[in-house]
């Protein structure tokens, strides 16, 4: 095991047991009044356990850890993402949607997209968002050439059936760019 597979274990590991304890706390608070809303005990049992847990299941999620995830910071970006733009272009989605509806202006495609986005986590993320707005769907990822597919409620038929993200995502992915870049 090279010294880079180590430190992806550990970091892997650390993440996961900071994901556990917290669910783990979440879900205890009020067991105590020692320390704030838990008792001593109830708190070193549930770090235990997440370390445990994790160090056992680290290996079940393939996505490659990074500083990033460990970084507060990243998770206020994602906070606002989706408090801001991602709200946003799921309230125009859900109006662009109801209009077609009633004017019947539909033209179903199925068309392939370059995220444009290196990290794992933000193609993810990225398909995330297209599937939860209203009128796209992504139906498959080809994961060695980086292309989405995605179901579109209405689509140019003089446009090739290749498109940025921009075409299905709006400016969501520009958000998502720059979280992840």
């Amino acid at each position: 095991m090279t010294s880079e597979d180590k430190k992806n274990k550990l970091l892997a590991i650390i993440f996961y047991t900071l994901i556990a304890a917290y669910s783990y706390l979440v879900l205890t608070i009020g067991s105590g009044t020692d320390i704030l809303f838990w008792s001593y005990e109830e708190f070193i049992f549930g770090t235990l356990i997440s370390i445990i847990l994790a160090s056992l299941t680290y290996w079940l999620i393939p996505i490659k850890i990074t500083g990033r995830l460990l970084n507060p910071f990243f998770y206020l970006g994602l906070i606002l993402y989706f408090i801001g733009p991602f709200f946003i272009a799921l309230l125009i989605a859900n109006v662009e949607v109801m209009y077609r509806i009633i004017t019947g202006k539909i033209k179903p495609a199925i068309v392939k997209v370059d995220p444009q986005i290196q990290d794992e986590m933000g193609v993810y993320l990225l398909a995330n968002s297209i599937t939860l707005s209203p009128g796209t769907l992504t139906i498959g990822v080809d994961p060695e050439k980086r292309k989405l597919f995605i179901h579109c409620l209405y689509w140019d038929k003089s446009k090739e059936y290749s498109a940025v993200p921009r075409d299905v995502a709006g400016f969501l992915h520009y958000f998502l760019k720059k979280l992840f870049r």
